[in-house]
Order: C-alpha cells, then structure tokens, then sequence
C-alpha cells in the first residue's frame, strides 16, 4: 500500500520521525496520527483486524519515543484513550 504523503506542517517534525519506521508502523501510524483516522477505519482499509491496527500503533509509538529517549512504559493506555474517544466521537455523530 501506498503511504499516504504528509504534508508541510507542525507535524512535518513527526513525519520524518514517522518516516524512518519500518513500512506497516509508518503506515498506520501516518493514517492515525498525521491523517487523523481511526483505528477502526484503518483496520477496514487495511483489511485486518482493529486489534492488529492497535498492536501496531502500540509498537510505533513505543518505537518513536524511545527516539526521542522518552519513556514508553504509558503508550498502551493512549491508544486505549484514543479509541474511547473515537467511538464517543461515533456517538455523537448518529
């Protein structure tokens, strides 16, 4: 699959780091970070499960951190916010 291309922006700092990830993290986490998707929508766009998409999500972010020598030992528990917050977000919208 073809990463979708980031452009110029505060987040262009994330993007380079993004970048250099091995291509299945820098996928996803371009789509959820820098193209604001949910893991739900990536998980159906990539044709695997939502767990996987959170997995990967997990390990990225884990692996951008460490990057930056920042602790990674709460990662899990944002990707856990962020997914309430999407189906809340869902909620709303219906």
């Amino acid at each position: 699959m073809k990463v979708p291309e980031a452009s110029s922006s505060p987040n262009s700092s994330m993007a380079q780091l993004i970048a250099a990830l091995p291509e299945e993290e820098r996928i996803i986490l371009t789509l959820f970070y820098l193209k604001s998707e949910s893991a739900d929508s990536i998980a159906k766009r990539l044709g695997v499960p939502e767990r996987a998409v959170e997995s990967v999500l997990i390990s990225g972010r884990s692996r951008l951190l460490a990057s930056l020598g920042l602790d990674t030992s709460k990662t899990a528990d944002k990707t856990s916010d962020k997914k309430a917050e999407d189906h809340a977000q869902e909620g709303k919208q219906e």
